[in-house]
């Protein structure tokens, strides 16, 4: 995982009075609201004797562990050992450990890396920023690796093998530009039949370390934005965005999660790419083609990123 970045956990709307448990970057995690509704997480453990906290309840602005009923602040001091009295000495080492995070763009975001005084700005698309006119949102759990999952955001040229029944057109990528800036990638071409100059234009843009942006038409955008569960499984989470008919933008979106969900993964992609081998992204040296130019791009800068 690239360290000192922003990444997202959750649609923040699902966190409301009660704690809720996360797995994510490879640790338990637990969300929950502040008595001024703020947004807090902590890793989902009890220091006192280790069991998720989010199996515990919200009490008076504190978090209290289900277990032997100790609370805890946001900022992860204990504030209460019940089986010691009120006035007992709270001990330094009982002391949750909370993490930082933010909420924007209907997500949580953790920050995940080393402590500074300036943190990046959360990666999104200024174009969309807080917009909920014609969208449609959904999650679920993608098993592969979330820098292979990554990877197949790029791999346009699949489209007409896997997805041709919803999207009919022909596999030659040309023209095809890729532009690596900073931490961003930018990438645009069309998708056409052999012999015509016509086809399906796309645009594809990508905020490390894990939003991406796939333009299926010039009124109809995905916001993909990927968590790494473990090393083996992905969050993912996917916002569409219409732009076609005031007043059914929604319903469009919401036909474009149901495909999503329904056929475009669970039907077409998921069979593929659970065969994908190897399963680690440091372990492949796959020989890309000219069409693979953002696959490319993309493990280049995760390479950079990860290097520092």
């Amino acid at each position: 995982m690239i360290p000192n970045q922003w990444y997202p956990l959750l649609e923040a709307h699902r966190v409301k009075r009660k704690p809720i448990g996360v797995r994510r970057l490879g640790e338990r995690l637990v969300l929950w609201r502040g008595a001024d509704g703020a947004m807090v997480c902590m890793t989902d453990r009890c220091p006192h004797r280790g069991v998720a906290l989010s199996r515990g309840r919200v009490r008076d602005g504190t978090l209290e562990c289900g277990y032997h009923g100790f609370r805890f602040r946001p900022d992860g001091a204990c504030v209460l050992m019940p089986c010691e009295g009120p006035d007992a000495r709270i001990p330094a080492g009982i002391r949750a450990t909370p993490r930082t995070v933010r909420e924007a763009y209907g997500l949580i975001w953790l920050y995940w890396g080393e402590p500074c005084e300036r943190l990046p700005e959360i990666p999104w698309f200024p174009e969309f920023g807080e917009r909920r006119r014609g969208t449609c949102s959904t999650s679920f759990d993608w098993p592969q690796n979330y820098s292979r999952t990554l990877e197949t955001n790029f791999d346009i040229h699949h489209t007409p093998w896997l997805h041709g029944s919803i999207v009919p057109t022909g596999a030659r990528v040309d023209p095809f530009e890729v532009e690596t800036k900073d931490d961003q990638i930018r990438c645009r071409g069309v998708l056409r039949r052999e012999g015509r100059t016509r086809g399906m234009p796309f645009r594809i843009e990508f905020r490390a370390p894990s939003v991406t942006l796939i333009e299926l038409t010039p009124k109809l955008r995905l916001i993909s934005a990927d968590c790494p569960i473990d090393d083996q499984n992905t969050w993912r989470f996917a916002r569409y965005y219409s732009d076609y008919l005031p007043g059914f933008d929604r319903v469009i979106s919401w036909l474009g999660i149901w495909l999503e969900l329904r056929i475009v993964q669970s039907r077409q992609d998921l069979p593929m790419v659970a065969t994908q081998e190897p399963r680690l992204p440091d372990q492949h040296r796959d020989p890309l083609v000219h069409a693979d130019a953002g696959i490319a791009a993309y493990l280049k800068l995760r390479r950079r990123l990860l290097a520092g």
